[in-house]
């Protein structure tokens, strides 16, 4: 979930833009869902789900059927793939967590994801050579501590807390919020285009995605 979810995806959003990033990612519950079927869940797929799956891959095609030039740009096609395989890792990561209970405490157990999945990305990023352009800006120091203290130690605590105490759909629902906040921040932040187009595919994946994880 750190390495492969949050790593992956941290690469990804130097091509893709975060208003996208977060679309995609709203369809991170229905990965759960699927591979709750493919581990084991033989209990029957609704039609509500299958509608909600539907609504979702219309929301994708309302938001890239005017950016079908932009995938002539292969390291944005790859951003692009790296999202979608990072929410992959990230629902693996939610259900393997749900279903092998260890009666490690929730804290605990978030804290020993972190640190061997902060260790693996330092030993890929010394690889690939950042370290030589390790020369952060204030702002970008700043966002680190941010990350240290709401994304880690508050939510993802959070969120092994919930997985041990939820079922995964349910948990997974955090996905909806997440997508709108990002969306808007994007375009009031960051200047990102928030045009009639991006507005609708949230709504048909939003709605999607509700339909799956409360029929699943």
């Amino acid at each position: 979930m750190l390495a492969g979810g949050n790593g992956i995806i941290s690469w990804a959003m130097q091509y893709v833009g975060s208003g996208l990033t977060a679309l995609i990612c709203a369809l991170t519950p229905v990965w759960i869902v699927l591979i709750n079927r493919l581990t084991g869940d033989k209990s029957r797929i609704s039609w509500l789900v299958i509608v909600g799956f539907i609504l979702c891959l219309v929301g994708q095609v309302f938001f890239f059927k005017d950016k079908v030039s932009y995938f002539d740009n292969p390291i944005y096609a790859w951003g692009i793939a790296a999202v979608v395989l990072s929410n992959i890792f990230w629902a693996i990561g939610t259900v393997y967590s749900k279903n092998h209970q260890t009666g490690v405490p929730p804290l605990f157990a978030a804290g020993l994801q972190m640190i061997p999945g902060g260790l693996l990305l330092f030993i890929v990023a010394a690889m690939r050579g950042e370290l030589n352009n390790l020369h952060p800006a204030p702002d970008a120091v700043n966002a680190l501590i941010y990350l240290i203290l709401f994304g880690s130690l508050f939510a993802y605590s959070a969120y092994m807390y919930v997985i041990k105490n939820l079922p995964a759909t349910i948990v997974s629902t955090y996905a909806y919020i997440n997508t709108l906040v990002a969306i808007l921040l994007g375009w009031f932040w960051l200047n990102e285009t928030l045009d009639i187009n991006t507005l609708i595919a949230a709504v048909f994946t939003i709605g999607g995605v509700v339909l799956v994880s409360k029929n699943a």
